[in-house]
């Protein structure tokens, strides 16, 4: 297939690479289509004949490498005119929230002016993660619909619906080809999170489906293109800065927060000092009055202190 030993096997799961091998519909198409019905074949959904459109954001990838401005990965849309959002995500934080801001930004981009409710076009968001989305949650794949609160069974709407492919799931029970060759989905989540990995799989998989064939192809032209390996590294060193910037930032609240707890303890310090010293210069007046005859409640009445605290003095 034109591959060779020296050259990086990157994932396919980088967004990078990601959106390198699903360019369009003229290169990848095949590919997506195939992968698409699998998850549509999994989740009892309708399957998709034909994709009249395919776009990502690898053109400008790598231009703003540490900033993502709410990009999609990958954008589709069907003959039937369904829309569908495939991200490769690597971060817990607000999945929800993220899906329905990108698959509701995709929605309102197709939805034209003038156009009924009942024409609204579906939105399906299909995430690829590397972790769980939800404590508890050990599904493949995990659905998040809008249902209703009182009965959680009835769907209020399929006009949105989201796909969380959680991949240590997948992880924990098929680890081999040889696991997944009955099942569409797991052969596609196989190819792109193990059998990229090696020539010979890769090319086990590749003869199993027109559509892997056609990745298997997208997958290798990726990994052996000069531009998208620019982009790679540009992604990984602007990751690198991010995350400098974020431990150096961390320090000097880490630093300021010490300084001011330091300050905060001698402010605290010297006012206790005051007080000690006080009370003490307080009691020893009071012994003074006492030894000199002055009446013992008129000594409480000027330094405050209990009638037997002086006599004790």
């Amino acid at each position: 297939m034109g591959d060779t030993q020296n050259v990086v096997r990157y994932s396919p799961l980088h967004n990078v690479v990601f959106a390198c091998i699903f360019q369009d519909e003229d290169k990848a198409g095949k590919a997506m289509l195939e992968f698409l019905n699998a998850v549509m074949q999994h989740v009892g959904e309708e399957p998709i004949a034909q994709i009249i459109s395919m776009t990502s954001e690898y053109s400008i990838m790598g231009e703003s490498a540490d900033q993502k401005y709410g990009r999609l990965d990958v954008r589709v849309r069907a003959e039937s005119g369904r829309l569908f959002d495939i991200e490769v995500q690597i971060d817990r934080d607000y999945m929800n929230e993220r899906g329905f801001f990108y698959g509701g930004r995709m929605g309102e981009d197709e939805f034209k002016p003038g156009t009924p409710y009942n024409r609204m076009p579906e939105v399906r968001v299909i995430s690829l993660v590397d972790f769980y989305v939800r404590d508890g949650s050990n599904e493949i794949v995990e659905p998040v619909v809008l249902a209703y609160a009182n009965n959680p069974t009835e769907i209020a709407t399929r006009k949105f619906m989201m796909y969380h492919i959680q991949l240590p799931a997948f992880r924990r029970e098929h680890r081999t080809i040889e696991s997944v060759r009955n099942d569409a989905l797991f052969t596609w989540l196989y190819a792109f999170d193990q059998g990229y990995k090696d020539p010979e799989e890769m090319e086990a998989l590749s003869e199993m489906s027109e559509g892997l064939k056609n990745f298997a192809k997208r997958y290798n032209y990726a990994i052996n293109d000069p531009e998208l390996i620019r982009r790679y590294r540009m992604v990984e060193d602007g990751k690198r800065d991010v995350a400098t910037r974020i431990a150096a930032a961390e320090e000097k609240a880490e630093a300021r927060g010490r300084e001011i707890g330091e300050a905060r303890g001698r402010e605290i310090g010297e006012t206790r000092g005051r007080e000690i010293g006080e009370a003490r210069k307080n009691r020893e007046n009071a012994r003074a009055m006492r030894d000199a005859g002055i009446d013992v409640a008129l000594i409480a009445q000027i330094t405050g202190l209990d009638e037997a605290e002086i006599n004790a003095l």
